[in-house]
This record gives structure tokens, C-alpha cells and sequence, in this order.
């Protein structure tokens, strides 16, 4: 069994590292191909990845083949590995916007196919990885799809219509999250605080409050009553967020996020 990867950037370094932390990838064969030689020899001495000469050779070998390219690189790519895909192999994809169907009219229709949306967490064994399959992939695939996500995180399988929105709040968000929490950090430093400590508490804040949220089953409205008290502080702070438009704000990052992946999804004539 030879996993294959083409393309060697940060996600699928990210998922290398994870795999080859996991006992039960410590072993296996994986092979890949970047036209970054520097990438290619890193992940070759330090995780053991076999290089090949080109993106060919990983996709006659291969029996799943990751495509960790950007997405306005599947096409010309396509017209490289398809006519020398080995048979049966089952493609792993991590293209956004680019649909089952769309994958299928240049794979062919026969073909086992699986669209991943990991996030960067996966650098820390904490990605939320939202799959789905088209009809020709077998359960044996699907088991080793979570398996490989596992490795970095959770792997949750959906039907596709769900992928837009799920992969946006797991894929794009943890930004809007970077960008709330360097916002904490500096009205700390403007409130008298270092910067650094400022953030690892907000850092640390954050993961309390999920955590909160996942182990209570708790409503987040709930909880949110929980810290508020008549005339108090956080109320105060509350009212001026959403004089602000906080969420409406969350609401229309989300929704040109998803307008954007739509418009990844040109389908083939």
C-alpha cells in the first residue's frame, strides 16, 4: 500500500508529521512529489518520504493519491496523471471549491473519490477535517481516510452539500480567530498589560471556553448569562459588541467565504 502525495506544501507536510507520529502510519509507505526540491528533501531525510523524479511516477504508484495543489492546478495536472493513474486507486483531494462531480468528469466517472477540508491546526494534531466520498469509494478507503486525518485531528464524514459551510467555520475561521485573538492582545498592552501575556491569556481563555462549551453541552447563550450579572462589567462589554456589529460582522465573513468557494466551483464543459 503506497500513499502518494503530490504536491508537498504546509498541509501536506502538516499531515506527514501527523501520519508518521501515528503508530499505525510510524511504518507505511509514503511517496510524493513537489517541484520544490527544498520541500522534497526535507520531508525525504526527516519523515522518510520517497521521493519520485515527478507527479507521473507518484500516480502510477500510488493506490490513494492525495492532490495537495492549489485548485487552478488541477486541470493542467489531470492532463499529466490520468492517462497513467494506477487502476483502482482511490484520489484524495484538498482542491476547495471543486466539487465530486467536478473531479469525476476528469478522473472519470468510475473513479473512488474523497474531498478533504483539514485547517491548519493540523500542524498541532488539532484539525476538525470535514470528507465526503462519491459512491465508488469503498469502506476499506473510507477507514483510511480517518485514519490519515485522525492522525492530525478529528475527521468528521458528511454528505457534500454540508462541505461549503462546515469547512468554512473549520477552515477559514481559525483566521477570524487569529485575528480576535491579536485584537485581545492589544487592548491588553493598551490596558497596561505585555503584549505576550495578553495573549497567551486570551490563548488559554479561548480553549477554556470551548472546552466549556464541548464537555457542558451547555448553549453558548447559556453560558454567556452565566458570566453577565445586572449592572456588571461584561454586560457592559456585551452591548457594545453588538452595537458594533460583532456578529453581524462573523455572519458576512462566513457568507463571503462560502460566495468565494462557490465561485472555485466552475464545472467542466
Amino acid at each position: 500500500m503506497h500513499i502518494g502525495f503530490i504536491g508537498l506544501g504546509n498541509m501536506a507536510r502538516a499531515i506527514i508529521t501527523g501520519m508518521r507520529e501515528n503508530d499505525s502510519f510510524r511504518n507505511a509507505s509514503i511517496i510524493g512529489n513537489d517541484h520544490n526540491m527544498d520541500k522534497c528533501l526535507e520531508l525525504g531525510e526527516r519523515w522518510g518520504v520517497t521521493i519520485l523524479e515527478d507527479d507521473v511516477s507518484v500516480a502510477m504508484q500510488a493506490d490513494m493519491l492525495m492532490l495537495a495543489v492549489k485548485p487552478q492546478a488541477l486541470s493542467v495536472l489531470f492532463e499529466r496523471i490520468v492517462p497513467v493513474r494506477k487502476p483502482g486507486q482511490c484520489i484524495l483531494s484538498l482542491a476547495a471549491g471543486k466539487s465530486l462531480v467536478w473531479l469525476a468528469k476528469s478522473l472519470g466517472t468510475e473513479s473512488p473519490i474523497i474531498r478533504a477540508m483539514p485547517n491548519l491546526a493540523a500542524r498541532v494534531g488539532s484539525s476538525v477535517t470535514a470528507l465526503c466520498a462519491n459512491d465508488q469509494v469503498i469502506e476499506a478507503q473510507k477507514n483510511l481516510a480517518t485514519e490519515i486525518f485522525g492522525a492530525v485531528g478529528q475527521a468528521v464524514w458528511m454528505t457534500e452539500d454540508r462541505m461549503k459551510a462546515f469547512s468554512t467555520i473549520t477552515g477559514a475561521a481559525p483566521a477570524f480567530t487569529f485575528l480576535y485573538l491579536d485584537a485581545l492582545a492589544s487592548a491588553g498592552l493598551k490596558a497596561g498589560l505585555p503584549k505576550n501575556m495578553a495573549l497567551e491569556a486570551a490563548c488559554n481563555m479561548m480553549i477554556g471556553a470551548a472546552k466549556l462549551v464541548l464537555k457542558t453541552d451547555e448553549h453558548p447563550a447559556s453560558l454567556i448569562d452565566q458570566i453577565t450579572s445586572p449592572g456588571g462589567t461584561t454586560i457592559d462589554g456585551m452591548h457594545t459588541l453588538k452595537a458594533l456589529g460583532f456578529e453581524h460582522a462573523i455572519h458576512e465573513a462566513i457568507a463571503a467565504v462560502i460566495r468565494k468557494d462557490s465561485s472555485l466551483s466552475v464545472e467542466i464543459e
